[in-house]
């Protein structure tokens, strides 16, 4: 019965997007909720917890990352910056589909608040974070890997071209 009620919570949320133009804080609270089910952690509401646990898991829960560290990103869920965008880009297109059968009606322009999209030279662009990509912490994090690159090896020239050869990459291959 509580598997029942459960998904009955999530169903529920996800029926409610495209009803208005912005998603409501429970729908919002809901989905990230489901998000953190999706990556297997049902006891947790927040998805920057799962993502640090998930992470924690990755590199070992006394270690440190670092450049040698194995860690497959793509197995991380977003953080929450990412995620209140890509809900706000559905919700906007979901509210267009539920209202299908009208010829006419107002609605706000994909660049408008809370809408998800934001206007480039190119046309429309997903917003991708609400905020900074990266947090101080990690920038520290990031320099302080780049110096150990430099440390290892000061001689050490990147071929990007390599590093995004489809045939190169695969399943095991940890980023």
């Amino acid at each position: 019965m509580v598997t029942i009620n459960f998904s009955m919570c999530y169903h529920c949320s996800f029926r409610m997007l495209g009803d208005e133009w912005t998603v409501k804080p429970e729908v919002m609270t809901a989905l990230e909720s489901f998000t953190c089910v999706m990556y297997g952690q049902p006891k947790e509401k927040y998805i920057n917890v799962v993502r640090g646990k998930l992470l924690r898991s990755m590199v070992g829960e006394n270690e440190a990352l670092t450049i040698r560290s194995k860690v497959d990103l793509s197995k991380l869920p977003p953080c929450k910056d990412n995620l209140v965008p890509h809900i706000n880009r559905v919700n906007h297109r979901i509210a267009h589909f539920k209202r299908a059968d009208q010829p006419s009606f107002w609605h706000p322009a994909p660049t408008d608040r809370e809408q998800g999209w934001e206007k480039t030279k190119n046309g429309l662009e997903p917003i991708w974070s609400c905020r900074p990509i990266l947090p101080p912490s990690l920038v520290d994090l990031v320099e302080k890997t780049a110096e150990e690159i430099d440390e290892d090896d000061p001689d050490l020239e990147i071929d990007h071209d390599l590093l995004h050869d489809d045939e190169l990459h695969n399943e095991d291959t940890m980023y």
